[in-house]
This record gives structure tokens, sequence and C-alpha cells, in this order.
């Protein structure tokens, strides 16, 4: 075998890959609950570097909603993608890690919160009624005056002015405060925190005596990430409480693409309003030119377009460095605030965290069990080259995590399932691989000799049999939803690094044993 350096080279950087990639779930998982607790409160970032558990497997809940269409018109095509927009965005404000949202055909939209303490709280948030408000954003003095006293009242001083040593002490309110040109930014992993001072009461006092309590602060929906960094941020609007006008005077909103002036060729949306919408954003833009009007849905900012203009007839447009498809999204938003459609709960199922636990102990008892069969068949029947099967097949399951791991994947039981099987698919492989080469080697042909037709001969057979399963895991990933999906993904990832280490790893590791060898015994 040619460049057999490099070729082992390759094999322990990927072990040393799927080291680095697994090291944070290990350390992570092996934590108390009270440990993993602080870590979603104070480092949610760190959690995008684990391996989630789905709703199966660390508890949680799971709900059906079906989108009432008796009171629709028959052309209300989107009513779903309207419904979609607003429950992801309150499930975002419940601080669920990990939720899943997907649609079901034209009416059903199924939500797990992997991990929910308190499932009425959860029901009541999906359920209400969407508010779809437009705020005027306050000027950045005094969004700074806010700020300060913010900071004032929770370090325990009195004078709203002094706040030039705000940032000698870390992990103040202000130090939490960064800035991106004019606007306040807040990094995702301080968010928590600097919401639990906002909500504070004798923040609210100390913002009411300063006669500022006719604000609040909202947060943006997007997060976003500068250039050359892999920090998040969130911006942090300060608005006035009492909106301009609300979502009910919004007609429709359309993503259309500019076709004159400075913004040709970029994407905006365009709104229409009613009667009663076009004299009051008449008015409201009349007073506000130059000032930020923000869009917000429940309670979140999904934009902050500034008045160029007095604007009349009830029509207006938003412009801005938009793709086409952040266009889309936004003009859904717009149309969501008036949803005609109620949202029931056609299905609910919660799973404790007890009964995830038990699920994890027998999922990992039929792995031992099923394991250690298949070594001691192994290490019995092929002796050394059972033993070099096996070391491939560790590699493999080792692979097999850290991808998932890496793409975020979520491992529930089913999946748990699909490790399990395989385990029995990479044996098969190898053992095709063997017996080919035992025949080899039955017809005199030299160990070298052998082991490349073995592996040629059985190439064939394994790639017929192993890339049918894939195409299966797709239909099943593109078509299944919950633990479907969850074999589907844990199946395709599986398989492909079971193709890697059966004709790559385990060649790579006979050819290097046996090939001064004149004689071996498969």
């Amino acid at each position: 075998m040619k460049n057999i350096g490099l070729r082992f080279g390759l094999v322990a950087a990927v072990v040393a890959l799927t080291v680095y990639f697994l090291v944070p779930s290990i350390q992570f998982y092996s934590k108390s609950e009270a440990e993993q607790e602080e870590i979603r409160m104070n480092n949610p970032a760190s959690l995008k570097r684990i391996l989630n558990l789905g709703l199966d497997l660390q508890g949680g809940m799971r709900l059906v909603l079906e989108i009432d269409r008796s009171n629709l018109e028959a052309n209300d095509r989107d009513v779903i993608d309207r419904a979609y927009a607003i429950i992801e965005n309150r499930i975002n404000q419940l601080g669920v890690a990990e939720p899943s949202l997907q649609k079901q055909g034209h009416d059903r939209i199924i939500v797990e919160l992997p991990g929910i303490k308190d499932e009425r709280v959860a029901k009541d948030v999906i359920g209400k009624t969407a508010q779809l408000e437009f705020n005027l954003v306050r000027d950045d003095a005094m969004r700074e005056r806010a700020l300060n006293i913010i900071e004032n009242t929770v370090s325990g001083r009195d004078d709203e002015e002094r706040t030039a040593d705000i940032f000698e002490t870390a992990g103040t309110f202000r130090s939490m405060i960064e800035y991106m040109g004019e606007m306040a930014v807040v990094r995702t992993e301080n968010v928590r925190r600097v919401n639990e001072y906002l909500r504070r009461d004798d923040v609210r006092r100390a913002l009411d005596r300063a006669g500022l309590g006719g604000n609040v602060f909202l947060w943006s929906n997007e997060t976003v990430t500068p250039e050359r960094s892999s920090i998040n941020y969130r911006f942090l609007y300060y608005v006035k409480a009492a909106p301009e006008m609300k979502g009910d005077v919004i007609k429709n909103a359309t993503a259309t693409i500019n076709q004159s002036g400075m913004s040709a060729g970029r994407a905006k949306v365009d709104i229409e309003m009613n009667a009663a919408g076009a004299r009051r954003f008449t008015t409201v833009t009349s007073h506000n030119i130059n000032r930020q009007l923000a869009i917000v849905l429940d309670s979140t900012v999904y934009s902050a377009p500034r008045i160029a203009s007095r604007i009349s007839g009830g029509r207006a447009e938003i412009t801005g460095s938009f793709t086409m498809e952040e266009a889309r999204a936004l003009a859904i938003i717009l149309r969501a605030g008036a949803l005609p459609a109620p949202v029931r709960i056609a299905e609910e199922r919660t799973v404790g965290p007890s009964l995830g636990q038990d699920a994890i102990e027998k999922g990992i008892m039929a792995g031992v069990i099923g394991t250690t069969l298949i070594i001691l068949f192994m290490l019995i029947y092929y002796k050394v080259s059972g033993l070099i099967a096996l070391f491939a097949l560790l590699i493999n399951m080792l692979v097999v995590l850290a991808v998932m791991a890496a793409a975020q994947a979520t491992l529930t039981l089913p999946g748990i399932a699909g490790l399990i099987l395989l385990i029995g698919m990479g044996i098969d492989a190898n053992v095709l691989i063997l017996e080919r080469v035992r025949e080899e080697l039955s017809q005199g042909r030299t160990v070298r000799s052998a082991i490349d037709q073995g592996y040629h001969n059985a190439l064939s057979a394994i790639l017929d049999s192993n890339l049918t399963t894939i195409l299966v895991g797709f239909i099943l990933m593109w078509k299944g939803t919950g633990p479907i999906r969850g074999f589907a993904v844990t199946l395709i990832i599986g398989i492909t690094a079971s193709l890697f280490t059966a004709l790559f790893v385990s060649r790579l590791f006979m050819t290097a044993i046996f090939q001064k060898r004149t004689k071996i015994s498969i």
C-alpha cells in the first residue's frame, strides 16, 4: 500500500478531531444536574459544542398544534408560515435549549421542548394571541441615561451621573453593554443576566423616578456576529412602551425587489395598510422623520427601519441590506400580527426526566450486551483480524458521535437504536471482507495479494448494501419527524463513517500488520 505513513497520519487526524469534538460533551454530561443547569444559565454559548439529548432522553414536552382554518379564505396559503413565525419567537422567549419546530402538512406544527420545567407556562405562552406593534425607538442619549441609572441602582450609587468608573468592576450591568456603531449590543451569553437586572423592582422604581417609566428595553430577534469574530451579539433597543400602531392595521406585506434608485436590485418589503392605519401612519411619520420605528412581535424587535419622510396613502416600504429570504421572513412577521386563525393543541405528550434516564440506561445496557457478544465472536473466530475489525468499529462509533456533536445534532432513543444497529452493520462489512480474504488465502495467494483481492471483491457488495440503506435513511429524514428523523440522521452519519473505517482504516491496519508475513490465520 503506497503512502502508508500519510494514511496513518490521516487516521490519526480523524481520531484527534473526534476527541476534540467529544471532549465538551463528556465534560458537560459528567457534571451534576445542578452544575449543568448553571452552565445553561451562565454560559449558554458553550452548549453549542455538546451532543444534545432529545426529548425522549432528557424529558420535556411534545405538542402537536393544529391551525383552525374554518374562518380563513381558501387562498390564504401562508397561514402556517405566519403561525410558525409566532410560535418560534415565543419558544425562544421560554429559554428552552435546542427546541424543535417542524411543519406537518398544511395545518400542523410539531413542537418539542426538551428539558422544559413548567409545562403549564409553556402551553400558556405558545397559545396566547399574537401582539404585533410599532414602537418608536428612543434616541441614544435617553438610552444611555437609562443604562446609567440602572448601573447606579444595581451597584448602590445614588447619583445617576457617577458613571466614570463603571467599567472598572468586571461583571457589573454596564460592563455587559457593548456597542456596534451607535447600537447597543449584548453578548448572547450575557442576555439572561441583563434581563435579570432589567426586571428588578428597584430598577423599575429608579427609572420611574427619573421620568423614564414609559419606555422599555427590548431584544432583537436575530443575533449578529461581527466579521473576524466568533462572538454572537443581540441588539438591545430602548423603545417607547406605548405603541404608535398595532398589527391590525396591516392588510398585506410582500417581499419584492427594488427596481429604482440607489437600492435597485436589493430586496425590500412593501406594506399596505387599512384606512385607519393609513391615517395613523401619516401622522406618525410626519412627526418622527429620521427616527427609527421598531416592528415588535411579542416583545421582540424584528426590524427597526428609519423614517425617511412623511408617508401617506397607506403604502410604505422597508428597505435595507436585506437578502430576499430575510425580506420574506419580515413580510411573514408583519402579516402574522393579524393572524385570524386560532391554534389549538391537538396532541400533548410529556416525558419525565426519570423515564428518559431509564431509556438511556436500558439503551446502554442493550448496546453493552450486543457489543460484548460481537467482541467475543470476532476475537474467537477471527483472532488478530477480528481485533483489527473491532478497533475500526471503535473509531466508527467515535466518528459518529463526534460528527453529531459538531453538527449540533440531537441524540434520541431511536438514535441509540441506530447506533446499536450500526455496530452490527459495521461488523457485517468487516466479516464480509475477512471471508473474502480467507477465500483468497485458500486458493494459495500470498498474504498481500489475498488482502488486496479480498477488499476488492467485497467492495461492490458493501457499497450496494450501504448505499441503499443510506438512500432509505434520506427518505426517512425527508418525510419523518421527531424520533424517526433522529434515527435517520444517526443512520446516515453512521453508515458513512462505517464505509470509511471498513474500507480504509481496517485495510490500512491489515496491510501494515500482515504485509511481511508469509502465512496468516483468518
